[in-house]
């Protein structure tokens, strides 16, 4: 048998290897090399140099092919290295060696069959120093030679792979004691068995209620209400007259739901002197049946904005517009919400006081384009606010929320509509 056919298959099994992810080695070697002769004594004893390369299947088997010479002794061969895992000692890995190699002097060529053992220390991921002791057995000419080697091999391919550290085993998981309602505490010790699931409990399993109101936290929209003020179902103070100020600090609690008040819950008023109008026309396009206003669109609610702080008197109207499309009456409300939309971003994003803003919609009454184009639809889809200036005459006025007018429908719009079942 040709012996450096088992170095060829090592070189040939190295890409199966590698789809695999095994790990190519490469490993330089030095050492000293005893030869023995027929009569006794030894000859050709000297420094041995070589080149292993490999496969690392795994942790705890490998494959070499080695070439080296020492004097006029060139050996090359294959060789299989076992390191168990029972045979490990913290870093280090002690393995077995066993192989054959053909040996050349001169032109006599021989068949040896090697065998040693060795140890193993990782010092990267990928480097690993290694030293070992192989007899060489000579079976054509009944000769035993020795080698003493130390090298210094590289990894190629996953640096798992050369991990000498066993996988840990698993650890058993204790029992976890019943939780009903999953609320973190355990049945044990819970005094709420039943609270409902993702509210905040305490030590005891039952739901905090930090502000003390009787309305447990998961559930209070306003957590920090003081002490003793009376609250409604949702843990807020209460507000009889519906004007945004709770009972407590309301100076005026039978405010009427039309009009505006301020933080003390009276009605706020405004100064208003004669007036001339300064209208600017914002041109946004709303989006048929919307109400929201587009981002490339703000900076024309910017220009109502510059114009009202430079007017710091002035009072804001904003008028809502829409096509004539759809129905009447939804048409009304769709531009009350356009023109509450650029109110809102007047008070929100600018700064503009609401005191100053009321907002009405006019439904299609008033078009300035023709509604049978589309061109003309979309121009009608628009918000215009009006600014009134003061003059020098002022008059005090309470503010009023803008008044939403019921839709009534004529007897021509009755008989349309018979007509239309009747088809």
């Amino acid at each position: 048998m040709k012996l450096n056919r088992i170095a060829i298959a090592v070189f040939l099994a190295a890409p199966l290897a590698m789809s695999a992810q095994a790990a190519v080695t490469v490993t330089p070697l030095l050492g000293m090399y005893t030869a023995d002769e027929p009569t006794g004594g030894t000859i050709d004893d000297g420094v041995y140099a070589g080149l292993a390369a490999g496969i690392q299947f795994n942790p705890a088997f490998a494959l070499e092919a080695e070439y080296g010479k020492s004097g006029d002794t060139k050996l090359f061969g294959g060789h299989a290295l076992v390191s168990p895992f029972s045979f490990r000692m913290g870093g280090f890995a002690p393995y077995i060696l066993g192989g054959f190699s053909q040996s050349k002097v001169s032109t006599s060529e021989d068949t040896t069959v090697d065998l040693g053992g060795g140890l193993k220390y990782p010092l990267t991921d990928n480097l690993t120093v290694r030293g070992e002791l192989r007899v060489v057995h000579n079976s054509d000419h009944s000769l035993t030679n020795y080698l003493a080697l130390a090298g210094l091999q590289y990894s190629f391919g996953s640096p798992e792979q050369g991990s000498y550290e066993p996988e840990p085993a698993p650890v058993q998981q204790p029992l976890t004691p019943a939780d009903t309602d999953g609320d973190g505490v355990v049945d044990a010790n819970d005094r709420c068995p039943n609270t409902p699931a993702g509210w905040e409990v305490g030590m005891d399993g039952c739901p905090l209620d930090a502000d003390k109101d009787k309305v447990p936290n998961s559930i209070d929209e306003c957590p920090n209400t003081p002490m003793g003020q009376p609250v409604g179902a949702n843990g807020c103070p209460m507000d009889d007259d519906k004007d945004g100020v709770i009972n407590v600090n309301d100076k005026c609690p039978a405010t009427p739901a039309s009009e505006v008040v301020d933080d003390k819950g009276c009605t706020k008023t405004v100064t208003i002197a004669k007036t001339e109008k300064i209208e600017e026309k914002i041109n946004i396009v709303f989006d048929t049946n919307r109400a929201v206003i587009k981002p490339e669109f703000e900076k024309e609610v910017a220009k109502i904005a510059d114009l009202a702080k430079a007017n710091p008197n002035a009072f804001v109207t904003i008028e809502g517009h829409t096509d004539s499309s759809g129905n009447p009456g939804k048409n009304k409300l769709l531009s009350q919400q356009r023109a509450d939309a650029v109110r809102s971003m007047l008070v929100q994003r600018f700064g503009v006081d609401a005191a100053r803003l009321s907002s009405v919609g006019f439904g299609s009454a008033k078009p300035v384009a023709d509604n049978k184009t589309v061109e003309g639809k979309a121009l009608n889809r628009r918000v215009v606010a009006v600014l009134s200036a003061e003059k020098q005459v002022l008059e005090v006025k309470k503010v009023t929320k803008p008044v939403k007018k019921a839709v009534k429908k004529g007897k021509k719009g009755k008989k349309g509509v018979k007509k239309a079942v009747k088809k």
